[in-house]
């Protein structure tokens, strides 16, 4: 149990606009207050019309929206390359880095994709060779998480295949510790979301494989917030431990982005 405040660091927040009536941050300021009332010290922001949309041609919006607090961290999300919705594998990530954004985000599910080494070995290379961590979310845009299952063998696969790219899995979903479990066993650069919680999940996976192997995402505007950081408050864990999962390890992963 937590001996005082957790630094929390939320790795999915979605900023800005919604066409599907979930809650709006459209200011810095708007993000920010709905982080205060949790006690999230920073956060991994995406624009979530450009998730809804499926457009992503540019990312100056959220850059900008971030550039008016420290605590505000961007990202973007991508498609295959092959398509030629973004620039050039090396060249988007340039830009990305060039522009503070160092994690992108994949929703193969809700953009209608292959998150594999076929459809993105290109820009998972990329991505690999500049440490920049694939943010992994499988999830439709409005599924409901208890029922959902990720791609377990595609994400093992991009996992074994690029072994130095970070591959953070949100919406791990319920009853998916029997899948889960094995994968972060296996592949040592997989981190993974709280939504597989259960009684002592958090325990069992510190002392199988660590504590650098989980992080907190809110998944805000479509779930609360509060539904999460109680697991790390009240785990029986040392306070070391907890401070990595509660945000000491996307911190790092964004550190070593270059």
């Amino acid at each position: 149990m937590a001996d005082g405040p957790l630094a929390f660091f939320d790795c999915e927040m979605g900023v800005g606009r919604s066409g599907l009536g979930f809650p709006l941050t459209p200011t810095a300021a708007d993000a920010l207050a709905v982080m205060e009332r949790y006690g999230i010290a920073e956060a991994l922001v995406y624009d979530r019309h450009a998730l809804e949309s499926g457009v992503f041609d540019r990312f100056d919006e959220i850059v900008s929206f971030c550039a008016t607090s420290p605590r505000l961290h961007p990202s973007i999300h991508v498609v295959p390359p092959a398509t030629g919705e973004q620039p050039p594998p090396e060249r988007l990530v340039d830009q990305c880095l060039a522009n503070g954004v160092k994690a992108l985000r994949a929703c193969p599910s809700a953009h209608n994709y292959l998150c594999d080494s076929h459809s993105m070995g290109s820009l998972l290379a990329a991505m690999e060779r500049r440490r920049v961590p694939l943010v992994h979310t499988s999830m439709q845009v409005q599924d409901h998480p208890w029922l959902h299952a990720p791609p377990w063998p595609a994400i093992r696969e991009i996992a074994l295949a690029f072994p130095r790219l970070p591959v953070v899995v949100l919406y791990t979903g319920m009853l998916q510790n029997r899948n889960l479990l094995p994968l972060l066993a296996e592949c040592p650069n997989v981190l993974a979301d709280l939504t597989c919680t259960s009684f002592q999940f958090v325990e069992r996976v510190v002392e199988t494989v660590g504590s650098t192997r989980l992080v907190l995402a809110s998944h805000y505007p479509t779930e609360d917030p509060g539904l999460y950081t109680p697991w790390l408050t009240y785990a029986g864990v040392g306070a070391a431990d907890l401070a990595r999962i509660a945000g000491d390890n996307i911190r790092r992963l964004l550190a070593e982005a270059r």
